[in-house]
């Protein structure tokens, strides 16, 4: 085994499988909807008579606030009544979704754009939740479960929002979320167990302890930069899918590239799968198969402008690989400190988040320069830092355990 298991709940009793699948449902619905204006530019720039790039506005406010969310508010969990602050965050992001329904110029759209978003970081507190209430031997499965449920939901939310916007309206898309967003809110508070708030800390002490843990935690710090940079894999890739799908042979309509993205849902499977097998000790051999994948993705991805089902080989084998990873290390830095989860999260989202960032940079400057073959090359290169990073950090962990031994 890679390290020790470290949870701080050993007792626990198992978690109630119903229980697990309301938290998983309430994790994609709170993470789903940062992703629902993706789609909807045109439909927005219509309805509030504004340019395509002001709407374009809105999709990185969204991101902004999901960003700023897990900064300041998710480091919280350590500090706060754990129930009161994700049944909080819920209302205040569905509250916000049901006024963003009804924007009619662009200040009411950019600030509950930015409000929404904000609020649904609620499912990165609850994993690290429902984590440290499981059993020992269940954590690792729990955590892949959830992850499941926010991966389906990030998924599903473009197309559902595409759906209901064509067959009404982009304002029914924020209004039913929001009101569906009530709706789990009112079950988490009746399911989720209370919590005391930790006596020790204070805000001030909690953020500052954010960057003594980046300091003190090089593991931590290995794993998310890990993962950031598999994170950058995959939103380059579908950050240029329209670009490689629009254009010819395929000629792709929106409708038809918003299909060909629920490829995605193999990450529901792989986020399972690795939870499964991390709960086994099995953290070296998943950790290879993902790498693996990442980097053998990059030889169907080459021909993807010559054959689409090559295209979709390496979108799956990328796909399973990320999500699978990201499981991997959420339960290997959970492990630093159970009383810590929350900060720690906090910590590695936010490195794992600027990978988004990173991968959408790359895709529309690589292909403004090299074309597709050049996205390919630096998903490539990406890969290449992802196995180092990881051999770095799996070797340095078991000389640390050998030594102490």
């Amino acid at each position: 085994m890679f390290m020790p298991q470290q949870q701080s709940t050993p007792l626990n009793p198992p978690l109630n499988p119903q229980f697990v699948l309301l938290m998983a449902l309430a994790c994609g619905l709170c993470a789903g909807s940062a992703y629902f204006n993706q789609p909807l530019i045109y439909s927005i720039q219509k309805s509030l008579s504004i340019t395509a790039d002001q709407a374009g506005l809105a999709v990185v406010l969204a991101q902004a606030g999901y960003g700023l969310g897990l900064m300041l508010l998710v480091p919280l969990g350590d500090l706060l009544n754990k129930r009161k602050l994700i049944v909080s965050l819920m209302v205040f992001a569905a509250l916000s979704q049901i006024l963003l329904s009804f924007s009619q110029n662009i200040i009411w759209l950019y600030t509950f754009t930015l409000c929404a978003t904000f609020g649904a970081i609620s499912a990165q507190i609850l994993i690290p939740f429902a984590s440290s209430i499981s059993p020992a031997s269940h954590s690792a499965a729990i955590v892949g479960k959830l992850m499941s449920g926010l991966v389906l939901g990030i998924i599903l939310s473009r197309t559902f929002a595409g759906l209901v916007s064509t067959l009404w309206s982009w304002h029914w898309v924020y209004f039913s979320s929001g009101v569906a967003t009530l709706l789990f809110a009112v079950l988490m508070w009746k399911k989720l167990p209370t919590t005391q708030p930790n006596p020790t800390l204070t805000i001030l002490k909690t953020y500052q302890s954010l960057l003594q843990m980046a300091r003190s935690e090089p593991h931590l710090i290995r794993r998310a930069c890990a993962g950031a940079f598999g994170f950058a894999i995959l939103s380059m890739i579908f950050t240029s899918m329209t670009f490689v799908l629009a254009n010819p042979p395929y000629h792709f309509s929106d409708f038809e590239i918003g299909l060909f993205g629920l490829l995605g849902v193999i990450g529901i499977y792989s986020s399972s799968w690795s939870g499964k097998k991390v709960g086994l000790g099995k953290e070296n051999k998943v950790a290879l198969i993902c790498i693996s994948l990442m980097l053998l993705s990059c030889i169907p991805l080459f021909f993807a402008q010559q054959n689409i089902v090559l295209y979709a080989c390496g979108v799956l084998m990328s796909y399973f690989g990320l999500t699978a990873f990201h499981v991997l290390n959420q339960n290997l830095v959970y492990r630093i400190n159970p009383t810590a989860r929350s900060r720690i999260n906090a910590v590695y989202m936010t490195i794992y988040f600027s990978g988004a960032a990173l991968g959408s940079l790359t895709a529309v400057y690589a292909w403004q320069q090299w074309g597709w073959h050049g996205c390919v090359s630096f998903a490539l290169a990406y890969a290449l830092a992802i196995y180092a990073i990881d051999r770095l950090d799996f070797k340095t962990m078991q000389d640390i355990e050998i030594s102490s031994d």
